[in-house]
């Protein structure tokens, strides 16, 4: 009898572990996006993956896609690259215990911050180069361009440490080549040590990347205007010149400039935007604070278009466009377009609610006459504006809408107030499929193909594509890669690319951008609507111009005591009641 009850309990423990597996592997499967479902939505899952990580214990704590890399960190201090056209996992490190921030990627390195040190990879192979204490607290992930890596901190800072190329070290190998063919009597040995070596070298020295140390020099800096909360975005880039864009606690938007060859302090502010709301409230709450004033916070992430279409700067010739658009979106539910390069505001758009998720753009594929970009803008109450760049002018409107994930020709793939996938038609917003998810912690924003990737808490990645589009759409025309052989042609062909000098090493100031003027009025010259102000000589309009770039004008300007004193005070010398943010030294 006790056989048979130990037999039976036996039995017993085997069917409810087999029940168990069966449905964690049953919950493992819906975690995936049906086939059947993906297919009614005119979608396929074209691969999935699994990120590395314990699931019982750590989770993904970022997901980014740059230049065709889906790149994973997790809270367990792993950083993985995985394929995105393949889903085959590239490389995987395991960079520290610490908090790990989303990556930065150029050409040839990944930037990541672990806790509070700077760590860098080679790109393609995942190998580490080098590392660096930052100086401070890391306030938000990296960006990186070909030649710096950019880190906020909390000290209301921006750090730009240099990502130098070190020369591979041939002479050392060269060396130590001679002396063992010296040392080596046996000719025939000697030639097949020295074949050896340049083999190694062919194989290693002449395409893995060097990086010089990254603490060798002190890094640059300047003020943030408060603490920057997510990753810079980076706007124009030269061979000498490097802008970066970022947003601040304090509601700022904000343009900095690197100009590597300036003679005293590269990395300067450029200029500064927080506008004034249209319809303006007093919070009881701050009564008796006599310096409270309504003020309109910018709390979306910034968007950069790397070519100005604005119809101000399309209108000039070829040779006098310049600078980029840079998109943003404020609490009072404003959309302001601003040149990076002039901080001239090209125009704004009023929702009529407070725009906190990410303002896009992606080509217009329908547009045969000339290059064309859509903006899309979701705001809070859920409804959905698509805008010309051109002029900022709406062109439809859609409800329903949390934020934009990617863009296909003909479809926009968003996710919706209840979290589902829909498609949107992009010629007019109409709603044309929903695909209801399992859970997902992360929808990655693609600017780069038409592809839908999800991530998971636990790991889960899932590339989902349209069912005739087996090869990428492209929505991008210049990967890093492109960037990099771009200034590396400027250096070689002295191009208008190429480091010029800096005129002065005068402290600059810098300009607010008054975001409530209208746009018609940014130009200077009566007699050109479109004429580039940067190239105006008479004195009154140089007065008449709040963007003008101090380090241009008359000597007696550049030498003015209270300007060396103060490189950030406010140059517009209107009092506190006519610009209720003049006060901005107060900051300092």
């Amino acid at each position: 009898m006790k056989r048979h009850f130990a037999i039976g309990l036996i039995f017993c423990l085997m069917s409810v572990c087999v029940a168990a597996n069966a449905t964690a592997a049953g919950i493992a499967k819906s975690r995936l996006v049906a086939e059947r479902d993906a297919q009614a939505a005119g979608l396929t899952r074209a691969w999935f993956a699994q990120a590395t990580l314990d699931r019982d214990r750590e989770e993904v704590t970022s997901a980014t896609l740059q230049d065709g890399v889906v790149f994973i960190t997790t809270n367990g201090g792993v950083l993985q690259a995985i394929d995105a056209e393949s889903g085959t996992t590239l490389w995987t490190v395991n960079v520290g215990r610490e908090y790990l921030t989303a990556p930065a990627i150029n050409s040839k390195i990944v930037a990541v911050l672990c806790g509070t040190r700077l760590v860098v990879y080679d790109r393609f192979s995942g190998k580490f180069l080098d590392e660096t204490e930052v100086y401070g607290q890391p306030s938000a992930a990296p960006v990186a361009t070909e030649r710096e890596i950019y880190v906020p901190v909390f000290s209301q800072r921006l750090y730009a440490y240099a990502a130098k190329r070190r020369e591979a070290a041939r002479p050392e190998a060269q060396k130590t080549l001679e002396a063992m063919m010296e040392a080596t009597k046996d000719a025939k040995m000697a030639e097949e040590i020295k074949a050896e070596l340049e083999a190694d070298y062919a194989a290693n020295g002449s395409k893995q990347y060097l990086l010089a140390p990254l603490g060798e020099t002190r890094p640059y800096q300047c003020p943030t205007l408060g603490v920057a909360t997510a990753a810079p975005i980076l706007g124009t880039q030269s061979y000498g010149v490097d802008r970066v864009i970022w947003t601040t606690d304090q509601g700022w938007l904000m343009i900095g400039e690197l100009q590597r060859d300036a003679v005293n302090n590269p990395l300067q502010l450029l200029y500064k935007l927080q506008a004034t709301p249209q319809v303006a409230y007093v919070n009881e709450s701050r009564l008796g604070n006599r310096f409270l004033a309504p003020r309109d916070d910018v709390s979306s992430v910034p968007f950069y278009v790397p070519q100005d279409l604005s119809a101000q700067n399309m209108a000039l010739e070829a040779p006098r466009r310049k600078g980029g658009l840079a998109i943003v979106g404020t609490d009072s539910g404003n959309v302001f377009a601003i040149n990076d390069a002039n901080g001239k505001v090209r125009w704004t758009y009023l929702t009529q609610s407070p725009v906190s998720e990410r303002v896009s753009a992606f080509k217009d594929f329908a547009a045969t006459q000339e290059v064309a970009y859509d903006v899309y803008v979701p705001v809070e109450s859920g409804d959905f504006f698509a805008l010309d760049m051109k002029t900022g002018l709406e062109n439809w409107r859609a409800s329903g809408v949390k934020r934009l994930i990617s863009a296909s020709a003909t479809r926009l793939y968003v996710l919706d107030q209840l979290d589902r996938l829909a498609a949107l038609d992009r010629s007019n917003g109409a709603r044309l499929k929903t695909l209801t998810l399992a859970p997902t912690k992360f929808q990655i924003f693609n600017q780069e193909t038409d592809r839908v990737y999800l991530v998971s808490a636990d790991g889960l990645v899932q590339c989902l594509r349209e069912t005739q589009q087996v090869e990428p759409l492209r929505h991008r025309d210049e990967t890093c890669a492109d960037v990099a052989a771009r200034l590396a042609r400027a250096v070689e062909t002295g191009s208008e690319d190429a480091p010029t000098p800096a005129a002065s090493n005068a402290a600059e100031t810098v300009p607010s951008v008054d975001a409530d003027a209208p746009a018609d009025e940014e130009v200077a010259e009566e007699d050109d609507p479109f004429a580039d102000d940067s190239e105006a000589t008479d004195e009154t309009a140089e007065e008449d111009d709040p963007f003008a770039d101090d380090s241009e004008t008359t000597d007696e300007t550049a030498t003015d005591a209270a300007e060396e004193d103060d490189p950030f005070a406010d140059d517009s010398e209107a009092t506190d009641e006519e610009d209720p943010f003049g006060g901005d030294d107060e900051i300092f």
